[in-house]
Parts: structure tokens; sequence; C-alpha cells
């Protein structure tokens, strides 16, 4: 038996944690920059704010409602993620990290689903602070199916194909399956299939045949026939991209070069995280799509001459991209780092056969960097090529201290 276990609103639920006034009151989390609500509390979302929906087209909303309103705080996530994941990990062996705030789980199929799922929910929400649904069933997309219903009820719930619960799949709409984009949706709409249950009746070949294998799973899924099993074991990552969009357009070329430190600063992390290394850079620039400007990218690929995930290499290159393709004309409203071509760290490289050995290894400043910035807050320690002066990076006029992950922000208590 599998189970989807997903945090209810969670960036919403993850300022509430540290911020009870914020509970029954509506709140969206903004974009980068400020720009759009990508999380709503159900208290927002009964006001009418669309996910998506730009701050300037709401205003009047957030003024008449009182709602409030905060920049997004990755930092603050990421690691409230990582705590609830590891408390599932602690109640159930087989658990698959599916998403930053959602898990699939596997039980024998004797257990007591409706206990169990009310025991989960219970015991991370004492540990961690986050709400969650779960849904169950004998496949993945079925337990999905289930957790939409569980977030509608606030209880645990299960769904299979049996005669039983064939109302529940028939009130599903298609585009609700997991898997069924926007327009895969439209197109099995135009064959008569409108709701989970339509689909469940489908042929599966006729499914592959007229589409392809990924919905003949589905279809089998929906009638109970596991074909995707849970992966315990992630899959190496294929690319890293570490990319924003500035606040401030930029015409200055050591800024753009200080970002470019910046991002190829958290690029090497995220590679040394994954136990990865990078043959190839690809760095790029461009200006805003939205200021009726001429459209601007300049990119560069750089191969580098062995694969490497060091800090100082890896920002010497992206900032030398930056040097070679900058124009003093472009206002850049954003640029990126994407290393591709990774490798496990953990094997040996090849060597050319005449290669002159190598002076003495020099201390590892990025393991030691790693170390404190793991401890004490990521960015507390890094390169001086990433300067000081962030004016230009991300508008975040709302955000909430990183109260987890930086000693400076600890919540402070004080007796009277």
């Amino acid at each position: 038996m599998f189970a989807l276990i997903d945090c209810n609103n969670f960036f919403v639920s993850c300022e509430r944690v540290f911020r009870p006034d914020l509970e029954h009151k509506p709140v969206i989390v903004l974009s980068s920059n400020d720009g759009c609500a990508i999380a709503r509390s159900n208290q927002a979302k009964l006001l009418g704010i669309p996910m998506g929906a730009p701050l300037f087209e709401i205003r009047h909303l957030v003024k008449t409602y009182n709602v409030e309103v905060l920049s997004c705080n990755f930092e603050l996530y990421g690691d409230m993620s990582l705590r609830v994941m590891n408390v599932l990990q602690q109640q159930c062996e087989k658990v698959e990290v599916y998403s930053i705030d959602e898990a699939f789980l596997q039980f024998d199929k004797s257990i007591n689903w409706a206990e169990e799922g009310e025991r989960l929910r219970k015991h991370v929400l004492q540990c961690t602070g986050i709400p969650t649904s779960i849904g169950f069933g004998p496949t993945k997309t079925l337990a999905k199916l289930a957790n939409l219903q569980s977030k509608a009820l606030g209880i645990a719930c299960y769904i299979d194909s049996t005669p039983v619960h064939h109302d529940t799949l028939k009130n599903t709409s298609v585009s609700k399956i997991w898997g069924i984009g926007a327009n895969l949706s439209k197109s099995l709409k135009q064959q008569g299939i409108y709701s989970a249950y339509d689909l469940m009746l489908a042929d599966p070949s006729w499914a592959r045949r007229n589409y392809n294998v990924i919905v003949e799973r589905i279809v089998r899924e929906l009638n109970g026939h596991s074909c995707m099993p849970l992966t315990l074991i992630q899959e190496a990552k294929k690319s890293i991209q570490i990319t924003r969009s500035f606040f401030e357009h930029v015409k200055d070329k050591d800024v753009l070069k200080q970002a470019a430190a910046r991002y190829g600063f958290r690029l090497s992390t995220k590679l040394r995280e994954s136990s990865q290394k990078t043959t190839t850079l690809f760095v790029y620039g461009r200006n805003s799509p939205f200021r009726g400007e001429t459209p601007v990218f300049h990119q560069r690929t750089i191969v580098l001459p062995e694969p490497t995930n060091d800090t100082a290499v890896i920002i010497q290159h992206a900032q030398q991209a930056i040097e070679s393709f900058f124009d003093p004309t472009v206002a850049y409203h954003k640029i990126g780092i994407m290393a591709v071509n990774l490798r496990d760290a953990t094997q040996p490289g090849a060597h050319a056969l005449f290669e002159a050995p190598k002076s003495a290894k020099k201390p590892d400043i990025d393991k030691v960097m790693d170390t404190l910035n793991k401890r004490f807050g990521l960015g507390t320690v890094r390169p001086l090529s990433c300067g000081e002066s962030i004016e230009w990076m991300n508008k975040r006029d709302h955000k909430t201290p990183a109260y987890t992950t930086n000693w400076k922000t600890l919540v402070q208590v004080k007796a009277k």
C-alpha cells in the first residue's frame, strides 16, 4: 500500500510555525522580487486570490482584507522540509522524497490506514509544527487522488478501484490526475474522457497507442495495478543551475561579476552536496523581456580541463564569461550559471599519460567553508569576490528571519 503525505500550504505553514499570530489570518507568500503569489493560506484562497497572481493586481484585496504579505524565505522552507522528511523516515522504512513538501511512503497491506494516517499527521505536526494531508491507495496514482480528498476533508483518506470508490472517481476531473497536464486533459476530454472514472475504464493498449506509455501506466494504476514503484535511491542530477532576476537592471560589469561569483559559490556548494563534479559550465545573461527592448541573450559555454566542484575554479570561469560577453549598452535583468555533464565526485578522474605532477595539494578551503556555513548559516563564510553590497539582488521587503539556519536571527525570549 502506498501513501502520499503532503504539507498543507507549505510555505505559509512554515511561516506560521514561528508566527502563531498568523494562524487563521489570510497570508500570501510572494515569489522572487516580491512579484507573484506562490503560496496562499486557506483564508487567502477564500478571498479569491489565485495562484500566481501579480501583487499589483491584488493590492485592493490585500488592503481591504488586511492580507499578510510575506517575501519568500527559501532558507527556512528548505530546512523545514528536511525536518519533515527526517520525521517521516524515522516512522517508515520506505520513503521517497517527491518534492519539497511531498513524500510517498510504502506500507504493508495489512495496516489500518486510517489509524496510521492520523498517527503520522499528528506526529509530524508535533515534531515540526507543519499540518499535513495524507492519502492511501494500492498505487501511487490512487494515493495521490486520495490525498486531494484528504485536503478537502482534513482526515486521512483511502481510494482504490473497487465500486465503493467509483463515485469519488466520477467526481474527480481527469485534469486532477497526477501526470495529466492541461494539454493532455484537453485531448482526453475530446475523446469523451472527463473524469478519473472514465480514464479508469479506458483500454490500456488504446492509451499507449493514442498517447504514450505514461498514459498507459496511469490507466493501469487507476485500476489498482502498481506500475510505479517507490524510488528509494535518488537519481544523480544531470545538471544544476543557479539563476536569479535582479531587482534593478544592471549595467555595471563589476556588479555582474559579483553576481557571477555569488552564483558560482552557490553552484559549487550544490555540486559538493550531491557529490558531483562538472566538466562544462554554461553562463548566460539577458535583458528584460517586459520592457519593449530588443531581446538580448548572451551566452558562453566553458569546457573545463578536468571535472571540478572547486569554488575558486568555477567563480573564475564564470567571471571570465561575463567579461567576454558584457555589453555596456545592455541593461541586464538576469544572469545564470549551469553545470552540465556531471560526474560522480567519488570516482577518480582520468589523467593524461604524460601529465606533469601537480604541486602539493592546497588546503581544502571548500570543506572548511561548507562546514562553517552548514553550522552557522549559508553565506557566513564566502569568497571575497562575492562582495558585501547586494542592492542589485532580489527584492524581499517582507522577508521573515531565517529562524532555523542563522544564529543571528534566533527567536529571543526575555523573562520579566
